[in-house]
């Protein structure tokens, strides 16, 4: 870093600046960097100096100008592919919670169902629930189960 002798030659760096930028009040960020880099430079200077004094007084301003003028976070610039693919993102996710939503109330109803025995919707086309019966010999295997055998006497 370049070593600076006094502060006429900061003041003259800092007007050369300001010439050569043009007008240095169309913008508040132009003069606020020109102050800042103005304290910093005294600071560095008062260091070089061993004038502890100036050097804290220069801090002090620096954290103010920092607190007073924090930079506003600057609004992303987005193009319309990068907006596009976003939306299309959040898009994806809700259709994603959805068909799952969908699934889940899909498996209630059918344990519904399968507990009541009935169908909640009756489908046509469905296939009719028979009993299986089993009959041996011209009796009824139930019959055959449960009835008392015979004495034979």
């Amino acid at each position: 870093m370049l070593s600076y002798e006094s502060q006429n030659d900061i003041a003259a760096m800092l007007r050369r600046k300001s010439q050569l930028q043009g007008d240095a009040s169309k913008s508040q960020a132009n003069r606020l960097t020109l102050e800042r880099s103005r304290l910093v430079q005294a600071r560095m200077l008062a260091l070089r100096r061993n004038d502890r004094a100036e050097a804290t007084l220069l801090d002090t301003q620096l954290a103010e100008l920092a607190v007073e003028n924090s930079p506003a976070k600057p609004e992303p610039t987005e193009d319309a592919s990068a907006l596009l693919a976003k939306v299309n993102e959040r898009n994806r996710k809700a259709n994603q919670d959805a068909i799952r939503r969908a699934e889940l109330q899909e498996a209630e109803r059918k344990r519904r169902e399968r507990r009541l025995g009935t169908p909640a919707v009756l489908d046509p086309s469905g296939r009719p629930r028979t009993v299986p019966r089993m009959l041996r010999y011209g009796y009824s295997l139930s019959l055959l189960l449960w009835s008392k055998p015979r004495r034979s006497t």
